[in-house]
């Protein structure tokens, strides 16, 4: 069942005008790719391996939410040679060492490093070669079921491929990357949902698209590092790119190759890549998913995505999560993007600040109950995007 059938096998890809080669430390992992951030947790003793065979359907999930530390699947069901990784940002320690700071590091302290480094961005680098590229899948050989996405809970309708990953559009007009996080839910072979807020970047780049009558390019990138993804789910101004918010997070620049069936650039260090398009005058339902609130949601005008291409490193690490529990890791990541002003939900700016609050004073179960409340005050909706939640964009 998880066999990946490669029909085209990459070591190394052309080189195109300005393009940086990788050393070799950076193409074997890199310090900042998400394999050496796993062993960086062993080395500290926050990592737990589970090498008993675990069900990719609700076993992973059920393991995720019962755990506060950070869970290595070496053994999923039905996917030899495949692994599944949870609960990376269990905790500060654990956000710390993403930082590349030393165990212990205090919240005080890490609060104050980050603000320091997010105040000069790093601009991205373009590479010519990635691990990414180790083994490559045109459309016709595409099986999206044959990576180990987990389903997650039993209240989830099907097995959700985007939980903790980057998608990557461009402005259709001007050009200008956006990186943000948008849960996917796997419809087929090559299709999945995308669940986005009209007011989102990734929605007002498809609203420009779908108006001229054209698909949207989009890029998903799985297993990133994890400054990649604390950037990606932050509240970054418009037209300001993710990826140099990314590069101050870790002080150094991330690098990036070129994706082949859309003008898109992703980190060169991911696990998994899937190329494709958002298909224009298409509406499909995604849920119910169990969100942050701890309630399952669906959103019944989701976009819909098929993928073009696949990358993918050898034996490679599906990174997840599964949320809807009170201080798990995506409240963890919130909380810590709220002290560093980068958290900015849709809706009045009363339940902004308090959700603000709560998230600063690490008051989840509050932060809980208050989503909760928005969505029964807002008719119920709550159609989720970065993480399971809205993200609005600042401009």
């Amino acid at each position: 069942m998880g066999d990946l059938a490669v029909l085209d096998t990459l070591s190394k890809s052309e080189a195109w005008p300005g393009a940086e080669v990788l050393s070799s430390s950076e193409l074997s992992g890199g310090s900042t790719s998400l394999r050496h951030f796993i062993q960086t947790l062993d080395d500290a003793g926050l990592l737990v391996r589970v090498r008993d065979e675990a069900d990719w359907r609700f076993e992973i999930g059920r393991m995720t939410r019962e755990s506060r530390a950070s869970l290595l699947f070496e053994n999923v069901k039905d996917y030899p040679g495949q692994r599944v990784f949870t609960n990376g940002l269990c905790d500060t320690n654990a956000i710390g060492l993403a930082l590349g700071l030393g165990f212990g590091t205090g919240r005080r302290v890490l609060v104050a490093e980050a603000k320091k480094r997010i105040a000069t961005p790093v601009k991205p680098r373009i590479v010519s070669t990635g691990p990414v590229l180790e083994n490559i899948v045109p459309a016709r050989g595409i099986d999206l079921r044959k990576l180990p996405v987990p389903h997650w809970s039993e209240h989830d309708a099907g097995r959700y491929l985007g939980t903790w990953h980057i998608n990557v559009t461009k402005h259709p007009e001007t050009g200008s990357r956006n990186v943000g996080v948008y849960r996917m839910q796997l419809l087929g072979p090559r299709q999945a949902t995308v669940s986005a807020s009209p007011r989102s970047h990734l929605g007002r780049h498809f609203a420009i698209a779908e108006k001229a009558g054209q698909p949207l390019p989009m890029a998903v990138a799985i297993g990133v590092s994890e400054t990649v993804l604390m950037a990606a789910a932050a509240a970054y101004p418009d037209a300001v790119d993710e990826y140099e918010l990314a590069g101050a997070l870790q002080r150094e620049a991330i690098p990036l190759i070129q994706c082949e069936t859309v003008n898109l650039e992703v980190p060169a260090q991911s696990e998994i890549v899937i190329e494709g398009l958002i298909q224009p005058g298409v509406r499909v339902q995604d849920g119910p998913y169990f969100d942050y609130t701890g309630k399952p949601n669906t959103n019944p005008s989701a976009f819909l995505f098929e993928a073009t291409r696949l990358m993918f490193r050898s034996n490679p690490i599906f990174r997840g999560t599964s949320i809807g529990v009170a201080g798990a890791e995506d409240h963890q990541l919130f909380a810590f993007l709220a002290e560093l002003n980068l958290v900015d939900f849709h809706g009045s700016r009363l339940k902004q600040m308090v959700q603000n609050v709560l998230l600063k004073r690490r008051l989840f179960g509050a932060f809980q109950f208050s989503g909760k409340l928005g969505a029964l005050l807002g008719g119920g909706k709550r159609q989720a995007s970065a993480l399971g939640c809205h993200r609005a964009p600042r401009s």
